[in-house]
């Protein structure tokens, strides 16, 4: 089922170097704030993944974000074969699914249908990037 808040990063965690190692289970990592959720039960298939990113400080302009969205029928994804990669974050460059330091703060979303079952974030920076927050919404197609 869901995670109560939909929340796949929730931003409690400044993000740093060290920190970009992706979910592998439903239980959040304590180190980033990371969750694999389990759309599969729900019967949704289009979403749209929001990341929130806070302003960083004065000379951070040059470090970098990258991050995207990933899904798997197998809750750990390391070793799964079928792990497929969703959409990616970014602002001026979204295909990129990379985010400077220069244009923060800010919201990047990522509209996907999948019938996977479980969707992580992979994310790796590189530097403290300050909060990270990345929730999903479950309405993110209009019904016609």
């Amino acid at each position: 089922m869901f995670d109560s808040d939909l929340i796949l990063r929730d931003g409690t965690i400044v993000t740093t170097a060290t920190t970009d190692t992706p979910a592998i289970s439903t239980t959040r990592l304590s180190t980033t704030g990371d969750a694999v959720l389990d759309i599969g039960e729900t019967g949704v298939n289009g979403l749209v993944a929001v990341m929130f990113c806070s302003e960083l400080t004065v000379g951070a302009a040059l470090y970098t974000l990258t991050a995207y969205l990933q899904a798997s029928d197998t809750e750990d994804m390391t070793s799964a074969t079928d792990v497929e990669r969703l959409g990616s974050f970014g602002v001026a460059n979204a295909t990129t699914g990379v985010i400077l330091g220069s244009e923060t703060p800010c919201v990047a979303t990522v509209r996907f249908a999948t019938k996977k079952r479980y969707v992580r974030l992979n994310m790796t920076v590189s530097n403290s990037f300050g909060y990270v927050t990345v929730v999903l919404h479950p309405w993110a197609f209009k019904t016609l």
